[in-house]
């Protein structure tokens, strides 16, 4: 008995620490995106600064919606079927990168 114990433990071990890596992952990638879509979107966002603020804050929504889609729909051809999971985990770690960015600009500002 304590042979199978003690062989489950690293399997177990690693499973735990997999769960966390994926957890703190998964919180960086939504800090990354919404971190993002607020700093598009926010009154004095980038959206409006292009527009040169006079731009309310549905008009920005709506923009930015605009843009997501117009990329979707430009990019979807782009990319072979082969290279779309790599692209896919590309996408993932940048916006994680991105969320890590905001989340030390958060913690050392006090602000996004």
């Amino acid at each position: 008995m304590t042979d199978l114990n003690k062989e489950k433990t690293p399997g177990s071990l690693r499973s735990a620490v997999q769960f966390v890596g994926g957890f703190c992952l998964l919180a960086l990638v939504m800090l990354g995106v919404g971190g993002t879509i607020y700093k598009l979107i926010a009154p004095e966002g980038w959206i409006a600064q292009f527009f040169g603020g006079n731009l309310g804050t549905l008009g920005a929504v709506v923009l930015a919606l605009v843009g997501v889609a117009l990329f979707a729909w430009f990019a979807q051809d782009q990319i072979t079927p082969t290279r779309r999971d790599k692209i896919g985990d590309l996408w993932v770690y940048l916006c994680g990168g991105v969320g890590l960015i905001y989340a030390v600009q958060m913690a050392w500002l006090g602000t996004l």
